[in-house]
Formats: C-alpha cells, structure tokens, sequence
C-alpha cells in the first residue's frame, strides 16, 4: 500500500512538472507571437512612410549640394577644416563613432564640393 501511494505521489508530482513546464512553454510561445506580431506592425508602419523619407531625404540632400555649390572656395575650405578639427577632436577625446561620422560628413560634403570645381577648372583650362 505504502509503495503505490510512493507510486502515486511520484505520478502526480511528475505530472504537475509536466504540467508547469507545458505552461511556461505556452507562456513563452505566446509572448514570441506577440513580440512578433509588434515587430511585424512595426514593420508595415515604416514601409508605409519610407518613400516619404526618401524623398524628403533626396530634396534635403539636393538643396545641400546647391547650397554648397554657391559657396566661395574660401568658406568650402574653411567649413572643411572647421569639420575636420572638429571629428579628429571628438575621436581623440572618445567620443561616439557615430557622432564622430557626423561631424565629418559635412567635411567629405565640402572636400567633394572642392574636388569637383578644381576637376572643373582643370578640363576648362
């Protein structure tokens, strides 16, 4: 009698085990639908307003060039050098990689803006 209530407390125990493990796995696979289903509305709200921000992106983009374009040599050359300092500064001082790009875009901007009227001069010559 002793053994199949030893018995039977083992069966119910490993049952209940079973049990707590089959709802921490509902648990969990619920919780991976639901951070799934997040990511995927997320997903469709940004798809939705990406070619907005393409194309706000493009015009920003334009009206910077031609900006820079009617800059003088002498304001691209000093913008430059100003970027430039100041990305070198922010790496030598541990700043943030990104924030490091960020401060020697417009550089690159420039020096490209620089580059492309001395080509220019150069052919008309």
């Amino acid at each position: 009698m002793a053994e199949s209530k030893s018995q039977s407390s083992k069966s119910s125990t490993a049952t209940a085990e079973k049990n707590g493990v089959q709802k921490a796995a509902n648990g969990v696979f619920a919780g991976a639908q639901d951070a799934a289903d997040v990511v995927k509305s997320t997903y469709e709200r940004a798809a939705e307003k990406l070619p907005d921000a393409v194309a706000t992106a493009q015009v920003a983009a334009r009206d910077t060039q031609k900006a820079l374009e009617r800059m003088p040599n002498q304001g691209l050359v000093i913008g430059t050098s100003f970027s430039l300092g100041l990305g070198v500064g922010l790496f030598m001082s541990g700043a943030n990689r990104l924030l490091v790009l960020l401060a020697l875009a417009p550089a690159a901007a420039m020096a490209a803006t620089l580059m492309a009227r001395e080509e220019e001069t150069s052919t008309q010559a």
